[in-house]
């Protein structure tokens, strides 16, 4: 369990870099705090039988509670080593939890990407729970990223900044697994450039019926979304 703690801290230290912050409360960006949702902060005051309140007033301890139950435990990545379980866990974060799942399959290969974890996962991630996995697993959030503004062009203002995230956890993944000397949080990582591979497969969501939990999850990426797009139109205005 200690062990596992420690590797969920390494963890969240990644991904509050990343979603860190909050919104405004004049705008729809202001549902989100340091990466949270207002539906996703509803849930975990309804499952504590505690009385809603906005997400804005998020204690810093209800934070790391939501992040380590409802990302950390429920994605399974407590079961994972550094570094495979940092990438899954910002995986989970950024995309939602069946994603990351769906990404951890189309990485491990030979198993149906459905983004349920059952017996075949786990016997796949007993083989491959490395740094060589961690890295592929990076690599095909690249090719995510590609193939989502091929796939919709209006999508290519956030590539740059999904680019970024993703190049960040792949050195970041290399610096847990000892391939790179540590780098100071206040130095700029140095931005590679990026281009999808051939080996990873299409890994474009299927249009179906949303209901039940996926519906929450559609609900909470769109709350990012609008979030991103509140920031780029502040950050254009500013330009002017």
């Amino acid at each position: 369990m200690t062990q596992s703690l420690d590797s969920f801290q390494k963890a969240l230290k990644f991904t509050l870099k990343w979603e860190g912050g909050q919104g405004s409360p004049q705008d729809l960006g202001g549902v989100i705090s340091k990466g949270i949702t207002r539906s996703t902060y509803d849930r975990y005051r309804r499952k504590k039988d505690l009385p809603i309140q906005p997400v804005s007033q998020m204690s810093d301890e209800e934070v790391e509670s939501i992040y380590y139950e409802m990302y950390w435990l429920a994605s399974n990545a407590n079961i994972m080593d550094l570094p495979l379980a940092a990438v899954h866990f910002d995986t989970a974060v950024n995309f939602s939890v069946k994603a990351s799942i769906e990404f951890l399959q189309e990485t491990l290969g030979g198993i149906d990407v459905d983004g349920v974890w059952g017996e075949e996962t786990s016997r796949a991630l007993e083989l491959e729970n490395n740094l060589a996995t961690a890295k592929r697993y990076c690599q095909g959030r690249i090719d995510y990223r590609h193939q989502r503004v091929e796939a919709n062009s209006s999508q290519k203002i956030f590539l740059e900044g999904w680019l970024k995230r993703d190049n960040d956890l792949l050195n970041y993944v290399k610096e847990l697994g000892g391939e790179i000397e540590k780098v100071s949080e206040r130095e700029e990582i140095e931005e590679e450039e990026i281009t999808p591979t051939e080996t990873q497969g299409e890994f474009l969501p299927e249009e179906k019926e949303i209901e039940g939990e996926d519906r929450e999850d559609v609900l909470e990426k769109l709350e990012k979304a609008i979030a991103l797009l509140q920031e780029v139109a502040i950050a254009l205005k500013t330009a002017k």
